[in-house]
């Protein structure tokens, strides 16, 4: 059916396309009147393909789902630069320049950045998506714009916003990938070391265990950030950087704690005389 949309789209910007060259430069006809009725001509042909393309829409027509954000990081078979389709996606995230979305049953592999600077969706809206699949330095991502005329986000409803995976900062860091664009929990102790700043709002943090992650103020207030600080987990959405794998947490997303305190041997007397 969405073969069927664009199908129809082209053609009618073929027809619309020859019968303005045909009409727009008859011989005989002044080079300013040529350029006036071109520049017409383009404009009613840009509004004619936009209206089918939104009447087609209200109609339902363009809501065929095509694969699934799962099936999109795994294993595509779309190329890149190919128009996609998934649908009855959840936003978890936004940002100004585009929102992050997820599709049942919310897990590795199952959510992806999509691209819509100046979009007005919010977390919890239930979409249908079509735009251009990428790899944008490494982050897999629908970009809306540059599918031009057949690029849209329909909102068709709303949905929960999905629970987070509960994930080790071992299992983490074992399979970054996976997580990509996911929300999710890391679910072990950490602290901020000194020197955790590494500029542009990044930050590192020390896994109880002895591995180190790398924070970043998508949405989180950097300003908060200080030495010493110890976190009991931090929810938030894991983004690929060029390669580097940066955790976002949200702006309520880590639980402060205080550090722990060294346990202290204490023989059974002790213990009785504390409740006596």
């Amino acid at each position: 059916m969405f073969d069927g949309l664009i199908t129809g789209i082209s053609a009618l910007d073929r027809m619309l396309g020859a019968r303005g060259d045909d009409t727009n430069f008859k011989s005989g006809r002044s080079g300013m009147r040529r350029a006036g009725k071109t520049t017409r001509g383009i404009t009613m042909r840009k509004f004619a393909l936009t209206l089918v393309a939104a009447t087609m829409l209200v109609a339902g027509v363009a809501h065929a789902c095509g694969s699934s954000i799962h099936t999109l990081q795994v294993n595509s078979p779309a190329g890149v630069n190919t128009l996609v389709t998934p649908c009855d996606a959840v936003v978890t995230a936004v940002r100004a320049s585009g929102f992050y979305a997820s599709q049942a049953p919310h897990g590795a592999w199952d959510a992806i950045w999509v691209s819509y600077p100046g979009h007005t969706f919010v977390p919890g809206d239930l979409i249908s998506i079509c735009g251009l699949f990428k790899e944008v330095c490494g982050l897999t991502t629908i970009d809306i714009p540059g599918a031009g005329l057949y690029g849209y986000v329909l909102k068709t409803g709303t949905a929960p916003i999905p629970a987070p995976n509960y994930v080790t900062a071992a299992a983490y860091l074992a399979s970054p990938e996976q997580w990509e664009s996911v929300m999710v929990t890391i679910v072990d102790g950490m602290m901020v070391p000194a020197g955790f700043s590494l500029g542009s709002g990044q930050w590192t943090v020390n896994v109880l265990g002895g591995s180190s992650l790398i924070f970043d103020d998508f949405w989180y207030n950097f300003a908060q950030v200080m030495e010493g600080q110890c976190y009991n987990n931090a929810t938030g959405i894991l983004h690929d950087s060029c390669g580097t794998y940066m955790f976002e947490p949200f702006a309520n997303g880590i639980t402060l704690v205080n550090c722990a305190v060294p346990a202290e041997s204490m023989t059974l007397g002790t213990i009785k005389a504390l409740f006596r």
